[in-house]
């Protein structure tokens, strides 16, 4: 199926973080945080069985390099980890990283106790073909970040950025041959999911500024 003749998918994106640092937000103008995610995991993972597919984002890198020289190991992604000066091995992405790397596994697991084994991927082509639950990687850092925001409305940039940008959903970092930890965490999760993924990097998209709570659904309803 082309993806461009698609409506958007129910989106839900997720400020990765401790228990009292989660935020979330999604397409349906919903947000919350880890007292309630529960909650907006499970209407995903409903959207799944209902519609065929959804997406979810998780801000934090959830794929690293897999390079052959040392000396480039640790380097930035490019694109717009160079731009705005903050590479995923960076204190603020290895913080992120290290909670997302128990979040991710919990989140797929949550989805599947409602959905089953369905089908995820990183992949927005085989997203396009086959369905299921597209997982992508937010960045909001550095200017992209809005001063006074919570960490909702982190999740709500990233999840408007994503229906802002659908259905040309081209990864604002470049890809190169990767360890994917989304899709080691679906395989942990149960879910279905093509083990050759597990090189493949993710869809990362940055979110655009706009004034806090201002969602680009909101607009859209109002107009």
């Amino acid at each position: 199926m082309d993806i461009a003749s698609m409506e958007p998918p129910y989106v839900l994106c997720i400020d990765v973080g401790s228990y009292r640092n989660i935020g979330w937000a999604s397409s349906d103008g919903a947000h919350g945080t880890g007292v309630d995610l529960d909650a907006a995991l499970d209407r995903l993972g409903a959207c799944v069985l209902s519609a065929g597919r959804a997406a979810i984002g998780f801000e934090a890198p959830i794929w690293t390099p897999a390079r052959s020289e040392l000396t480039t190991l640790t380097s930035a992604r490019g694109g717009v980890e160079r731009t705005h000066n903050r590479a995923w091995s960076a204190g603020a992405g290895c913080g992120a990283l290290g909670a997302a790397l128990v979040l991710m596994p919990y989140c797929l697991s949550r989805i599947r106790g409602v959905a089953g084994s369905i089908l995820a991927t990183v992949d927005v082509d085989s997203f396009a073909m086959n369905g299921g639950v597209l997982i992508w990687e937010a960045f909001v850092s550095g200017k992209m970040k809005v001063a006074g925001a919570t960490h909702h409305d982190d999740a709500r940039m990233a999840c408007d950025a994503f229906i802002r940008r659908w259905p040309t959903l081209t990864s604002d970092i470049p890809g190169e041959p990767a360890t994917n930890h989304a899709v080691a965490s679906a395989i942990a999760a149960g879910l279905t999911i093509d083990t050759a993924e597990l090189r493949k990097p993710a869809l990362v998209l940055g979110a655009a500024q706009h004034p806090v709570g201002e969602s680009l659904l909101a607009i859209a309803t109002t107009n």
